[in-house]
């Protein structure tokens, strides 16, 4: 976790080095979070709310009576406030402070709190889903097989871009499918792991970024990230070193991609309509949800999403998922002849069926036929 350092508050806090982050207050606020990314930010917004308040160090807080912590907390929000009239800005800024106080057991009127945040009644950036035509301007605008790939992985996915790093998706996380599929094993060990899988179109433009990587001198192992980050114009390559791909990189990655691809996509307020990824995760969801016959508890499951007791209680397997994910392949595949080379073969195949079906029909017609046939002559001999 980075440490902030002093000119950055204005010399209210002291040495956060010596001492400070040995409080028992931190200490407490420090272990009630997983994530590095959640600390990270959590240690940020509570060190500009004690810079705002004038609060030397964390113990000192506590010292302070509720109905001045209160205080502070109300002014806090109305600056806020005064920056961004967005519900969810002042609410993602006051979560830490909120987090600290519970956890020291600090009493603060919550609901009173809540009460001065502003009410949101502009319609909502980040709603619409991207379209099979926005994903085909993404892979028009790049040649880059990692970046192919990667827009590939998150169509055929819908997975939030923290699932790269959290942990790191490698190589023994993936297992081949029927159809020439693959299964990508999500947060693999955390209570939060499930399965998600990639198109034959998806897992063919994985191979081709992996036989890229090969044909560079890259050893592959089973150990080895599955995306990896681009090393700077001036450095030369090296297939010993390599570094995962983290958050960041890739967001700055599809913001580039997205600009240049130039889709439509109007802003409202602050936000745009298509997220960067939820653009993706929507186009998922609405597919797996309306265009598909995909059971809508294992959706939620490809979703990674808990819902009430199935969250719980509902543990389909790998196959499980896959039976109802491979219903979606046809309307998740990007590419208009990809998607013609599945309706053939699913055209196919049904014809298959239906000719054994006929054949099985005439089979036991025959059967019933001949049965018949030799009654009719055993009982014209007897008679």
């Amino acid at each position: 976790m980075q440490i902030k350092s002093l000119e950055q508050y204005n010399g209210v806090i002291v040495d956060l080095e010596v001492g400070l982050r040995t409080q028992r207050a931190y200490r407490l606020f420090l272990n009630a979070m997983n994530s590095p990314r959640t600390i990270s930010k959590y240690d940020t917004d509570l060190l500009n709310f004690m810079s705002y308040s004038g609060y030397t160090d964390y113990d000192s807080i506590l010292l302070d009576d509720s109905e001045i912590i209160q205080k502070h907390l109300e002014d806090y929000v109305m600056s806020i406030k005064k920056i961004s009239n967005k519900r969810s800005t002042v609410k993602n800024k006051l979560q830490a402070i909120e987090l600290f106080l519970e956890v020291n057991k600090k009493m603060f009127y919550r609901r009173a709190l809540h009460l001065l945040y502003p009410k949101d009644t502009t319609k909502k950036g980040n709603d619409v889903p991207y379209s099979n035509e926005d994903v085909s301007k993404f892979l028009s605008v790049t040649k880059s097989k990692k970046t192919i790939a990667l827009i590939h992985f998150f169509a055929s996915t819908g997975a939030r871009p923290a699932v790269i790093e959290d942990p790191i998706i490698r190589f023994k996380h993936i297992m081949p499918m029927q159809m020439g599929c693959k299964g990508v094993l999500m947060y693999s060990g955390s209570n939060e792991e499930y399965w998600g899988f990639l198109t034959p179109e998806a897992s063919k433009a994985l191979d081709d970024y992996v036989d890229e990587r090969l044909f560079r001198g890259e050893k592959i192992t089973q150990e080895s990230p599955v995306f990896v980050a681009a090393r700077g114009k001036h450095q030369p390559y090296n297939p010993n070193v390599v570094v995962p791909l983290n958050h960041i990189t890739l967001s700055t990655c599809f913001v580039k991609m997205t600009k240049k691809a130039r889709i439509e996509n109007y802003k409202t307020g602050n936000r745009f309509e298509k997220g960067l990824f939820l653009g993706f995760r929507k186009r998922f969801n609405t597919i797996l949800k309306i265009d598909s016959e995909v059971n809508s508890n294992i959706a939620e499951k490809l979703m990674a999403h808990k819902r009430g007791l199935d969250g719980v209680y509902f543990k389909p397997t790998r196959d499980d998922c896959f039976r109802e994910f491979r219903k979606a392949i046809p309307q998740l595949t990007i590419s208009e002849s990809e998607r013609l080379k599945i309706e053939v073969s699913d055209l196919n195949k049904n014809k298959d069926e239906m000719i054994k079906q006929y054949e099985d029909r005439i089979s036991r017609t025959e059967k019933l036929l001949n049965k018949v046939l030799e009654k009719l002559e055993s009982s014209s001999f007897k008679s």
